[in-house]
């Protein structure tokens, strides 16, 4: 089955062709990527046929409709497909609705997606915009594998929030987890590398957004973001957790509505409005952060004073950690970020290796020292995957007819 992935950003599309056999192995056999497509003027168009490089050319595109249609047209073009309507079907790694399984994009869940889309208005209305125009163009089924799926196993007094009651009981209000797909490949990934899943394991997915989930038995037991994707770790350009008071009481100084704050946290906080250069790119904020920006400086150590607090709770979670995994643009990519988050948790058994956090960078591979001698716990870099994630759940809604319960989900090597 040929099944197309979108990917929306705000202002960004990225896609993926996979081809899944009957014995679902999966071949990726192009992607093709959009950046700043809301706006007039140039966007930067990455694409690849198969495992080929990447190619970058700049483009004048302006919306989602007239991006998604450059996009299909190079696939065509390039030989990936022959016509659009050989893509059999679209998957999306869809954000947050009410049932949150693996769903075809029917009008009542994209109702659904509506409601929600003041708790993630960076994600959901791009998506219903996107996913509407790919359906009048292709009119194939649309699957939404939607990210909280993956933490349906987290215990239900954990989602516990101490609002009043009344918001759990009737607003919904309570623990979701984001970022389910990479946490679903990453795990899948650690549990095929060390050949069970009878382990303590913390995925640790670091990127434009991140956070950090626990799984025991295989499933996930608890993570980092909360109701909305506003939580957790401090993210590129939304809060992270914050004080429900501090913004009650900007909003009544500021005299801003909720409208306003809500765009106050989602696009000018976490480490853009940290920082304060203008741009939430860890890798620019990290250079000024070494060239004496006393606020970068403090957002990075902000940044990872955060992650290396889950790291310990999640330890207390699980009573103890067998092994780590790092995944995302930074968590792959940084071996300094890498480093920085790992440097004195020896007390824990936790040991980088520092040649191999080097060497490994970038790649999947073992980073940590050796295995009981300086090391309790494994350390992994694995690059994600979340297309494969999407893509694989797709298939089985569309070939069994219905939508897939959260508990139905399995992902494995």
């Amino acid at each position: 089955m040929i099944i197309g992935i979108g990917n929306v950003g705000s202002t960004s599309l990225k896609s993926k062709i996979i081809d899944i056999d009957q014995n679902n192995h999966m071949k990726t056999l192009g992607q093709a990527n959009l950046d700043k497509i809301k706006s007039e003027g140039e966007s930067n168009f990455v694409h690849r046929f198969g495992e080929e490089a990447e190619q970058k050319e700049i483009v004048e595109v302006c919306g989602f409709e007239e991006g998604i249609k450059r996009i299909l047209d190079w696939y065509v073009e390039n030989g990936v497909i022959s016509k659009p309507q050989d893509i059999e079907a679209m998957g999306f790694k869809t954000i947050l609705g009410v049932k949150n399984g693996a769903n075809m994009l029917t009008p009542d869940i994209l109702a659904e997606m509506q409601k929600y889309a003041f708790v993630a208005p960076v994600h959901n209305i791009p998506y219903i915009e996107t996913i509407g125009i790919f359906d009048k163009i292709l009119d194939v089924p649309m699957v939404g594998v939607f990210e909280p799926s993956f933490h349906y196993s987290i215990p239900e007094f954990r989602r516990l929030s101490g609002f009043p009651w009344d918001w759990y009981q009737n607003l919904g209000i309570k623990k979701n987890g984001f970022h389910g797909s990479s946490h679903r490949y990453l795990s899948a990934k650690a549990y095929q590398l060390e050949g069970t899943e009878d382990i303590n394991l913390v995925t640790i997915h670091l990127g434009g957004s991140s956070s950090v989930t626990a799984l025991k038995g295989g499933k996930s037991v608890d993570t980092s973001m909360n109701f909305s994707p506003n939580s957790g770790l401090l993210q590129g350009t939304r809060v992270g957790d914050a004080d429900a008071t501090g913004l009650l009481y900007a909003m009544k100084e500021l005299n801003l509505s909720v409208e306003q704050a809500q765009d106050q946290i989602s696009n000018h906080a976490g480490l853009k409005g940290t920082a304060g250069i203008g741009t939430d790119d860890l890798r620019e904020i990290l250079e000024a952060s070494q060239q004496g920006n006393t606020r970068a400086k403090m957002t990075i150590d902000l940044f990872v004073d955060g992650i290396r607090k889950y790291i310990g709770s999640m330890a207390t979670v699980l009573g103890g950690i067998d092994c780590m995994v790092f995944g995302g643009g930074i968590g792959e990519g940084s071996m300094i970020m890498r480093e920085k988050i790992l440097d004195g948790l020896d007390f824990m058994g936790i040991k980088l290796d520092l040649a191999k956090n080097k060497e490994v960078n970038g790649q999947m591979g073992l980073i940590s020292s050796d295995y009981a001698i300086d090391s309790r716990v494994k350390i992994y870099i694995i690059p994600t995957n979340e297309e494969v994630v999407v893509a694989s759940f797709t298939k089985k809604v569309v070939e069994m007819g219905r939508d897939l319960k959260p508990e139905e989900m399995i992902f494995r090597f």
